[in-house]
């Protein structure tokens, strides 16, 4: 079988839990036999905007096309790219797929689903987060506050930055000039989130943001199946108005030999806690820092790069609490194989995100290695991790109840070795890509 894989980037360029899970699927389905080629974005600043590449990567084919967004002229080319989906139709011209898994758009086009479509090929789509009703991709707005849902309104106040008459040429003037991490940079991203937290937003900015939104519900009709790795992603999607036979729910797999080589330790005193991802305030390590400094008796780990989506609520003191505290480590960034190889070495797996995530492979990572949970009790999170079953549970967002789950930790480590023990069996690689290639045949033959 023929089959185009399409997501927004791919490690070790992009290395959140989508990008890593759509190469471990690419990968998979190449070693069973299937002609994979999977189409991807870079940003090199070096290189023409939207020039096309044809690369080789682990012995998978990978197209890949060049977009830095510095020819972003208005709100709709930032989700409607008529050059992305002409790369994207000529490749799918060249190499005639039965069919084309979308996993992500963001920094691509919407209308590359149009692209296949109008060939006659069937679209699968994994909705990894809610990039589609939600161009933020996370129901947060600019100063971190959860989204209530999608309205109008508060999709044009979220994104002043590129529909206000006014803000709009500035920003794009700005941007290339605002290095990640400058205090400059979170200052005028705090000063748009108290904009758009209290200004109304003008009637042509809502009229974009309503002509997006009826973009993607015809969008939506044309892929032919969706897959949703949480049930509660799958609900957010349904009361969009996704029929319910349209959308299924899906466990993305995982490698086992991913952490299958992990060796079980009892843990002993000092426990070691681990916060493993993009380093980011929407995950909440702020919030991680902020719980565990003034505890003793055990020691927090930090792997990850940093990353540049949105601001830390208070940055400064953000660093202080990192500078001044003797057991937080800053472990640095890793490759995906070190997965394994980490979790040897940390007895406690935290997920502290502030958003309705969707299905942190993170969690299951852990799982695999037979490593209890502490997250945050909402979205897709709570689904996978039992409270006192092999995790612990912490109300969103709330400081005091993570410390007091991570203190419970410490001062019973006989819990995290039961915790440990309930660990669940989590989907493998090869088994996800099994089951896919069933469904992609399923659908080859009713198009056909």
């Amino acid at each position: 079988m023929r089959i185009v894989q399409v997501v927004q980037g791919l490690p070790p360029d992009s290395v959140g839990g989508t990008e890593t899970y759509v190469w471990y699927l690419s990968r998979e389905l190449a070693r069973c036999g299937h002609e994979v080629r999977v189409f991807a974005r870079v940003a090199n600043p070096h290189k023409e905007e939207y020039e096309v590449e044809e690369v080789w990567m682990d012995g998978l084919a990978v197209t890949r096309i060049n977009n830095t967004l510095r020819d972003l002229d208005g709100f709709p080319r930032s989700y409607a790219n008529p050059d992305v989906a002409g790369a994207f139709g000529a490749l799918l011209d060249a190499f005639a797929p039965d069919v084309v898994h979308f996993h992500h758009l963001m920094y691509l086009s919407t209308t590359c689903i149009h692209e296949a479509t109008r060939r006659n090929i069937p679209v699968v789509m994994t909705l990894h987060d809610y990039w589609l009703i939600c161009q933020r991709g996370r129901f947060l707005t600019p100063d971190l506050s959860l989204c209530p849902g999608q309205t109008d309104e508060g999709c044009a106040r979220c994104f002043a930055h590129l529909l206000h008459r006014g803000f709009a040429p500035v920003y794009r003037r700005l941007k290339p000039f605002l290095r990640v991490g400058t205090r400059l940079r979170d200052g005028l991203r705090r000063l748009h989130g108290r904009y758009t937290a209290h200004r109304p937003p003008p009637s042509y900015a809502v009229q974009q943001i309503q002509q997006r939104m009826a973009h993607i519900r015809d969008l939506c009709q044309q892929v032919t199946l969706f897959l949703a790795p949480s049930q509660f992603l799958r609900q957010q999607f349904l009361a969009f108005g996704i029929p319910p036979h349209k959308i299924l729910f899906w466990e993305c797999g995982l490698p086992q030999y991913a952490t299958a080589a992990v060796e079980q330790k009892v843990p002993r005193p000092p426990l070691v806690f681990a916060y493993i991802g993009m380093v980011d305030a929407v995950k909440g390590v702020h919030l991680l820092v902020e719980a565990f400094a003034p505890l003793t008796g055990a020691e927090l780990r930090i792997y990850g790069r940093e990353a540049d989506y949105a601001p830390y609520p208070n940055r400064g003191r953000f660093l202080a609490l990192l500078r001044s505290s003797p057991h937080i480590r800053l472990m640095g960034p890793y490759e995906n194989h070190e997965v394994g190889r980490i979790l040897t070495e940390v007895d406690v797996v935290v997920v502290p995100s502030i958003w309705y995530e969707n299905a942190p492979l993170v969690i299951r990572e852990a799982f695999l290695a037979r490593k209890p949970v502490i997250t945050a009790a909402f979205g897709g999170m709570q689904e996978w991790v039992q409270d006192g079953v092999n995790g612990l549970l912490f109300a969103p967002r709330d400081v005091e109840d993570l410390r007091r789950q991570l203190q419970r930790c410490i001062a019973e480590p006989e819990l995290v070795q039961r915790l440990a023990a309930h660990c669940p069996s989590v989907k493998s690689i090869a088994e996800d890509a099994r089951e896919l290639i069933a469904r992609y045949a399923a659908l080859r033959e009713n198009c056909s």
